[in-house]
């Protein structure tokens, strides 16, 4: 009954999302999620963007039409597809299928001036954060939906000579205790 797949449209933008795929349930909120994240983001021209754990391509749509190139990483296979079908407009978007620490290391001889990262409650992997670094981009962007993990990510990317310059809360769910946060690290 019905289709395999679900389209929903976020800041006038359709995104073709399978029933196995993540995408944020509260799409009024996703679109204000983007716009906080894109403007914290500061895209400039000429920039390599990553977009890790990208799913079906939310963030990577909306930087696209900014960046001259933006990287994203997703382990999971139905989202990579969806992300292949949004974004096929556009030619300066590279996706990788692979988890995102093993990414890394393919990743580690680009040269990235932003990055954007939207990891699972669990966080960042330990390796993700030591190889994000070591590239040294100017700006990471973290979303997250655990203010626990974020702490944990944060202290990590503080020690490795980052400065966390704001963290904004955003009600994504009303009337329950969960969050999520946009939070900017500079170098």
């Amino acid at each position: 009954i019905g289709g395999d797949h679900l389209v929903e449209t976020i800041r006038g933008r359709d995104f073709k999302v399978s029933a196995s795929s993540f995408f944020q349930v509260n799409t009024a909120q996703a679109g204000r999620l983007v716009e906080v994240a894109m403007k914290s983001l500061g895209v400039q021209d000429g920039a390599t963007v990553l977009d890790l754990y990208c799913g079906v391509g939310l963030f990577t749509a909306f930087i696209a039409e900014k960046a001259a190139r933006v990287i994203g990483v997703e382990s999971f296979s139905p989202a990579v597809r969806d992300a292949e079908a949004n974004l096929d407009e556009f030619n300066n978007v590279e996706l990788y299928e692979s988890p995102v620490e093993m990414a890394m290391e393919q990743l580690a001889k680009e040269s990235i001036q932003r990055v954007i990262l939207d990891p699972p409650r669990a966080g960042c992997d330990k390796r993700v954060l030591e190889a994000l670094i070591k590239i040294a981009p100017q700006r990471i962007v973290y979303v997250s939906c655990d203010p626990a993990t974020l702490a944990r990510d944060a202290k990590r990317l503080i020690n490795g000579g980052y400065k966390l310059e704001s963290a904004t809360p955003l009600d994504m769910f009303p009337q329950t205790h969960h969050i999520e946060t946009i939070a900017i690290f500079d170098r």
